[in-house]
C-alpha cells in the first residue's frame, strides 16, 4: 500500500514539474526488472501528448554480436546489457540528439522492436532504457535511477522472462547473479549519481532526491 501510494504520489508531482518546465529531456536508467519501463509508460500516460518516449532496448547489439565480446572484468561470464561496449552509443546519442532539436526520427528496427516513427516536437522526452546510462550526462535534464535488491530482481524476471520472452526459469535462475555482479561493476556506480534514487526492493516504492533543485518536489 506504501509503495503504491508513494508512487502515485511521485508520478503526480514530477509530471507537474516536467509540464512546468519549457523543455526537458529525461533518462531512466536502472538495471533489468528495476521498474524503468513502468515508471516511463506512467509518466507517458500521465503527460500524454506532451512527451515523446524514446525507448532504447532497441540500441543493445543482437546475441549474435555480443558472443564475440570477451569483458576484461569477468571473461568467463555471459555479456549481459550491463556492459557498455554492447550498446549503440553513437547511433542513441545522434537520435536523442535529432529529436531535443525538434527533429522527428526512426527507430532501430528489431524482431523484438518493430521500428516506430517519433515525432520530435514535444516538450518533453523521455529516454528509457539501460542503454541511456552509458550517455553523458550532459544530456538530459533529470537522471532518473531504478533498482532493487538481488531477490526482487529475479522474482520480477521469472515472472516476466518466463512468460513474456518464453526463457526457462534455470535459465533465468542460472545467469541470474552473472547481471548482478556486472550491474555493479559497470552500471551501480553511475545509479549511484542519479538525480532522482527509486528503490523498489520487495516490490516497494521508495524515492530519494539526490539533486538539491529537485527536492522541493517532496
Amino acid at each position: 500500500m506504501g509503495g503504491n501510494y508513494e508512487q502515485s504520489h511521485f508520478i503526480e508531482v514530477f509530471s507537474r514539474y516536467l509540464l512546468s518546465q519549457k523543455q526537458s529531456t529525461i533518462r531512466i536508467i536502472g538495471h533489468g526488472a528495476s521498474g524503468k519501463s513502468s515508471l516511463a509508460k506512467e509518466l507517458v500516460g500521465v503527460l500524454g501528448d506532451k512527451v515523446t518516449l524514446l525507448e532504447t532496448d532497441p540500441y543493445i547489439s543482437s546475441s549474435e554480436y555480443r558472443k564475440l565480446v570477451v569483458p576484461k572484468t569477468f571473461p568467463d561470464q555471459k555479456v549481459t546489457a550491463s556492459i557498455p561496449i554492447i550498446h549503440e552509443l553513437k547511433s542513441l546519442e545522434r537520435d536523442v540528439l535529432a529529436l531535443q532539436k525538434g527533429l522527428s526520427i526512426l527507430t532501430i528496427d528489431e524482431p523484438w522492436s518493430p521500428s516506430k516513427l517519433l515525432i520530435g516536437n514535444n516538450p518533453i522526452l523521455i529516454v528509457e532504457g539501460m542503454s541511456a546510462a552509458f550517455l553523458p550526462s550532459s544530456l538530459f535534464d533529470v537522471t532518473i535511477a531504478c533498482y532493487t535488491d538481488s531477490q526482487t530482481e529475479l522474482q520480477r524476471r521469472l515472472s516476466r522472462d518466463t512468460k513474456d520472452r518464453q526463457r526457462k526459469a534455470d535459465f533465468v535462475e542460472k545467469t541470474h547473479m552473472i547481471r548482478r555482479q556486472q550491474y555493479h561493476h559497470y552500471l551501480e556506480p553511475i545509479i549511484k549519481n542519479a538525480d532522482i534514487l527509486i528503490d523498489q526492493s520487495a516490490n516497494d516504492f521508495k524515492v530519494t532526491y539526490q539533486s538539491s533543485y529537485l527536492k522541493d518536489l517532496k
